[in-house]
This record gives C-alpha cells, structure tokens and sequence, in this order.
C-alpha cells in the first residue's frame, strides 16, 4: 500500500484569504504528494488550485449551521484518516475556533497552521467582545454540536498547537521564528496604467468629518499636480455616508465612482492604476505586496494623531509607502 497523500484543509472567509491560500499552496504544496481543499464564504478565483472546493453561503444562517456540521463531520473523516494539515486564519470564525479549541487534533497527528489576515499578524491583537458578534457565534456553535470559545485573543501565536503560520512579511509577524514563513503575493504580471489613479476612501473611527476632509484635499491637489491625460477611480466605503469626498472635491477633478462591497485587493486590477492615494490602512499594506513598485502608495493623516498608526509606520517604511502628515 502506498503512502497516504498529505490533506492539506483550508478554510477561509474573505477574498484576501482565498488569495493567502492559493499562494500558499502553489508555493509549498503544489505537487502530486498533496490533496488541498477549500472550505470558504466567498466565491474563489483560482478554483483550478483545489482538488476539492466547498462553498459557504454565510447570509443564510440556518443554511449555514446545516453546512458547519456538514463540513464538521467531512474534515473530522478527512483528519481521521490521518496525514492531514489545517490551515486557519484566526480562532475567531465557528469552524476554525472550533478546530483549535475542541477537536483533539493532537489524537490523530494532524496539524494546525495560521495564515496572513492583515495586520493583525503584526501586532497583539484582541478582539473586543460584542454581543451581537459572539452571541450568535455561540448559538450557531451550540446549534452545530460544539462550545464556541470567547477568547480576544484570536492570534495566539506562541500557542504549542500552532504548527506554521505562513505570513506575507515575516520581519514584523508576531511568533516563534522557526514557526513563521514567508509567502510571496507579488503578480508580476501586473501592468498599471500610467494615467490611472485610485483614491480610497472611507470615514476612519478616529478622525472627525473636517480631518477627513483636509486629507482628500490633499489627494485632490496630488492629482491636480499631474499630468491632465488622467482617469481617476474613487473607491468609497460601503458605509461611509458622510459625503465627505464630495465635499472636499467640489468638482474640481472628474471622477468614476467604482464604490462597492468588495475589497480593492479583489478588484485592482480592473481598473489597473500606477498611482494609490489613500488614508492608512491594512489595505495598503496588502496591496503592496502585492504589485511592489508597480504601484505608488501614498498616504495622508493628522500630524497630532500620529499615534494612530504608530503600528502600521515602520510597515509602511519597509515596503515603501509613502506617508504624509497634514
């Protein structure tokens, strides 16, 4: 009898770690020694990656406590078998608290290992406890045969179950050293317009209506600084209804407004632009990454809250985005 492939289960919420994953697998667990399957919320690109790929609709919650126990019973089998690998973001989500927390995966050899989800990788995260969130966390735990465990911490990175965790910057990624590895997400086939530019919007929780509104006029001169055969993208956040753009703008450069749910690390290359001009944020950090000096990164904030990004800074400064306090 031959030696039983390596299962490797990946279990994802959001496009970004759909992306992780594929690049993870392509990277380390390509060949034909491994079986990579992925259990996720959101619709995948690279379906082709996967041998096996389930999909989770997550806005009907009684359908999703019938696929938690589904998929549940599925990867206990697969684990059981043996040679199996977990791959989880954070302990926050039904399945993946449930996989650290109650399966006794030390019983049947298997392993769990973390993967990159934003700068909570970078920093001591605690999630703060929300009725609303954990509340129904529990019930579906309850409903899918399993005790959800409130914990904040929902990176503990020195945890000894923690097999790996695979991260796109392993100088600032929290952990053991030998436990961390690097994961590329660089396209190099990426090709950015020369006359695109992307502003990024939204309403940061710490800074006020006038704060945000001196920001986007300092994006809005950066671009009357260039050259006039420009186009320029607006991408808003879904909830932000404060208007604030269009205040700051008044008319003065023409816009598309590409505003949508989706995050622009899905959607970038669409609209393919060589210039960013954003608040700070994680996004930032994920997309250069990704497209390297392809694209240029610029971000403006308050010089008295300057504190506010004390953790994304130095991030910033290694991957060269480029910062300017008003």
């Amino acid at each position: 009898m031959g030696k039983i492939k390596q299962t490797n289960i990946f279990i994802a919420h959001t496009p970004l770690q759909n992306f992780i994953a594929e690049s993870i697998v392509v990277q380390y667990f390509k060949d034909h020694t491994f079986v990579n399957r992925l259990y996720t919320s959101v619709n995948s690109k690279n379906n082709g990656l996967f041998d096996e790929r389930e999909l989770f609709d997550k806005n009907k919650k009684f359908k999703k406590v019938i696929q938690v126990i589904k998929t549940k019973r599925e990867i206990n089998n697969l684990i059981k078998k043996g040679n199996c690998q977990i791959f989880i973001p954070h302990t926050a989500a039904l399945l993946d608290n449930y996989y650290f927390y109650t399966f006794p995966i030390e019983k049947y050899g298997a392993k769990i290992n973390f993967y990159y989800e934003g700068i909570l990788y970078f920093y001591k995260y605690l999630e703060p406890y929300k009725k609303h969130t954990h509340i129904p966390r529990k019930l579906m735990g309850f409903l899918g045969g399993f005790n959800y465990n409130v914990e904040p911490e929902i990176l503990p990175v020195n945890n000894k179950k923690i097999n790996k965790i695979y991260t796109v910057l392993k100088k600032f990624t929290l952990g053991p050293k030998e436990k961390i590895f690097e994961v590329s997400l660089l396209k190099e086939n990426y090709k950015p317009n020369p006359g695109n530019i992307l502003i990024l919007g939204g309403k940061p929780s710490l800074l006020e209506d006038n704060e945000v509104i001196s920001l986007y006029n300092k994006m809005i001169e950066r671009v009357l600084s260039l050259h006039k055969d420009t186009k320029v993208f607006f991408k808003g956040h879904h909830a932000d209804v404060s208007g604030n753009f269009e205040k700051a703008n008044a008319d003065r450069i023409k816009i598309i407004d590409i505003s949508n749910n989706s995050p622009i690390e899905e959607i970038i290359e669409d609209y393919s632009p060589s210039v960013v001009l954003s608040y700070p944020s994680s996004g930032l950090v994920n997309l250069k990454a990704m497209y390297g000096d392809k694209i240029d990164v610029n971000c403006y904030y308050i010089e008295e809250k300057k504190e506010d990004i004390t953790k994304l800074r130095p991030i910033f400064d290694e991957l060269g985005i480029k910062q300017t306090l008003l």
